[in-house]
């Protein structure tokens, strides 16, 4: 029985950056090939499915390197990742859930307006993944300091 190799998060994040190099290659490729097959289609097409190929390749070799570098870490490391992700992706998520109560009861007024003060007309999906995403992330990353501040 052989046992697991600890992977540091250097090595971990080389090979996800490796894959990804390898999965955007072969997906750009992808492109290539059908562009020249066939020279009339529509390119936005092709580069939005060479996009969510990408995005599965790096989104899978991601999963699988992290599952393996949880795998290897010791118990601080995962008590400090689990700390963060419940406290601050619940803050940052208490942030989007009050942004949804404001949207609700301005009827769509407040993003909307936020959507021309930002000048992302067309762009409401991306909007609206940074502001679910981005408010998760910081609370994550404050209540990850913290709790390293709180254990040292």
């Amino acid at each position: 029985m052989s046992k697991e190799k600890k992977l540091s998060f250097a090595g971990t994040l080389a090979r996800v950056m490796g894959f990804s190099l390898i999965g955007s290659l072969a997906a750009l490729t992808l492109v290539m090939v059908v562009m020249l097959i066939q020279p009339q289609s529509d390119k936005t097409q092709v580069l939005t499915i060479a996009g969510l190929i990408s995005g599965v390749l790096i989104m899978g070799a991601a999963m699988l390197y992290s599952i393996r570098w949880w795998r290897g870490v010791d118990e601080a490391v995962r008590q400090a990742h689990s700390w963060a992700w419940y406290w601050g992706g619940s803050a940052g998520l208490a942030f989007v859930g009050i942004f949804y109560v404001v949207s609700v009861f301005t009827q769509g007024a407040a993003p909307q307006r936020l959507v021309e003060i930002l000048n992302v007309a067309g762009r409401e999906v991306e909007l609206g993944v940074g502001i679910a995403t981005i408010p998760m992330l910081l609370g994550y990353g404050i209540a990850w300091g913290i709790w390293w501040l709180r254990h040292r």
